[in-house]
């Protein structure tokens, strides 16, 4: 391939050989340019995100999408005569091109094919047969800008490659997710449920964790130019949980905002074969004071969506082999994988004492919730021990033995 050549020699050249060629067919008839489909017809606003034709960077072309040249960008384009002859041509502000011996051929909004055939009947004025080869090197017309949560690539040599936050000229059909990707993926913190793509001035919710899951493409928004799409993210720190017991995996796990139980399970590998599925007990300390609450995963399993409960920073998962009573025993059991994944001393300092439960704060605890519901659900019951240790029932469960005893009477 030559290299490229002043214009001026260029076209002198190209007229010399031109004045023995002969004249060339006809054009070929021009494809219909069909309206692309909105792949975001609905929203959970009901609202369909509005689509500018004029910022659309492709066509459909029997049914597959092509890409429609646009000012700013550049074309190499190559003419095969006797000799191979190549030109880069940038696409003016507008939206011609001047090529050889043609002069002001519309590129803008037409595909490489359309201006192919274009410029080989203008060259056919000039030379016989010519052909013409055309390629777009430089894609500057519609960009959209990608922001958040977004991963930076670098090669094997630690150069930089081009990715992460930043702006992105679209080069065919372009969707969300495919933007993310071809920027380099997501960081680990990201929430892809909660994307944003802001367009003409508003602000559209898209759940790209759903497209992921599911394969549904209405929250898969086709881009067009001026798009600007923000993947948010959360601190990765912002929620320990420890997930002990019964489970391949034991130890401590960061997770974001809005981890559920079901989620810390999956995290920690699943269950083992001895695991006691139906009284997964989590700890948590509410104000200094301990609570247990008991749950169920076959519960969980069939949709009792309330034993899939939100869990907090520094929240205990166990899962035990056998079934197991109150929160004394749970602690005496625990204890030691506490202490050696260095667990708050929170957790470390409670023990049990006269058939009740008190944290060594070096304060007499005069009355600690040892089983409690959980917010939200009707897992678990209260039991407050009394100053002589007994324990005193919550008014449920004296209801529950006064329906027991009438049951016998």
């Amino acid at each position: 391939m030559n290299p490229m050549r002043n214009r001026a020699m260029f076209r002198r050249a190209l007229l010399g050989a031109a004045m023995a060629a002969m004249a060339g067919c006809g054009a070929t008839a021009r494809e219909v340019t069909y309206l692309v489909p909105s792949d975001l017809s609905e929203l959970p606003s009901l609202m369909a995100i509005p689509r500018d034709p004029s910022l659309q960077s492709f066509t459909l072309r029997q049914g597959a999408p092509v890409y429609l040249i646009g000012s700013g960008d550049e074309l190499e384009i190559r003419l095969r005569d006797v000799e191979v002859t190549t030109e880069i041509v940038p696409v003016r502000s507008d939206g011609n091109v001047s090529f050889a011996l043609v002069e002001n051929v519309r590129a803008a909004g037409r595909t490489v094919a359309e201006l192919d055939s274009i410029l080989t009947v203008e060259l056919s004025k000039y030379f016989r047969n010519p052909k013409v080869d055309i390629e777009v090197v430089e894609f500057n017309t519609q960009v959209v800008s990608l922001l958040g949560a977004i991963e930076s690539v670098t090669s094997a040599s630690g150069a930089r490659i081009a990715s992460g936050q930043g702006r992105y000229a679209l080069k065919t059909r372009t969707t969300v997710l495919d933007l993310i990707l071809e920027a380099g993926g997501t960081t680990p913190d990201a929430q892809l449920n909660l994307v944003r793509l802001v367009r003409g001035g508003r602000t559209y919710r898209l759940d790209i964790q759903r497209v992921l899951d599911t394969g549904e493409k209405t929250h898969n928004a086709v881009l067009q130019g001026n798009d600007i799409v923000i993947v948010p993210g959360t601190d990765l720190k912002s929620k320990k949980v420890i997930v002990l017991g019964e489970v391949s995996n034991s130890g401590v796990y960061m997770f974001s905002e809005g981890v559920r139980l079901m989620e810390a399970l999956g995290q920690a590998g699943g269950f083992t074969t001895a695991a006691q599925r139906d009284d997964i007990r989590v700890i948590r300390i509410v104000d200094g004071t301990p609570s247990m609450f008991r749950l169920n995963f076959g519960r969980m399993v069939v949709g009792d969506v309330e034993q899939n409960v939100s869990l907090e920073n520094d929240d205990v998962v166990y899962v035990p082999r056998s079934f197991l009573g109150d929160l004394n025993d749970v602690i005496t059991r625990i204890q030691p994988l506490l202490s050696i994944l260095l667990l708050p001393a929170t957790y470390r300092d409670l023990y049990t004492t006269g058939g009740g439960l008190r944290i060594d704060t070096g304060e007499a605890q005069s009355s600690v919730s040892i089983f409690t519901t959980l917010p939200g659900t009707s897992a678990g019951k209260a039991v407050t021990p009394r100053n002589g240790g007994e324990e005193e029932e919550s008014p449920a469960d004296e209801a529950e033995e006064g329906e027991g005893e009438s049951d016998r009477q």
